[in-house]
């Protein structure tokens, strides 16, 4: 029994571990920009006015990328916060 659970456990870390690369690779550089500008607090609208995008491209990435960490069960809940939590554990705010 425990060998199973251990081997769901090790299956659940892989998948995540790519499903963790997969998003890694497709984030363009104004994505990160959004992201570090996020976390030193600027809100959507200084976001757009300091990369020169429109805001609802700000607001449509904070917010599929929300739902693809959540979906991936990368994070446990669709918070803005733990997303910024995810990017500095995988080190796209340093």
């Amino acid at each position: 029994m425990r060998t199973r659970a251990r081997i769901r456990y090790k299956k659940q870390e892989r998948i995540q571990r790519h499903a963790t690369v997969r998003i890694s690779a497709t984030l363009s550089g104004d994505q990160r920009s959004v992201l570090r500008l996020s976390r030193e607090g600027y809100s959507i609208g200084e976001m757009a006015r300091e990369l020169a995008l429109d805001p609802a491209y700000v607001r449509d990435f904070m917010y599929g990328l929300t739902q693809r960490l959540t979906d991936e069960g990368l994070i446990p809940s669709s918070e803005w916060r733990n997303v910024l939590d995810w990017a500095e554990s995988e080190g796209f705010l340093a």
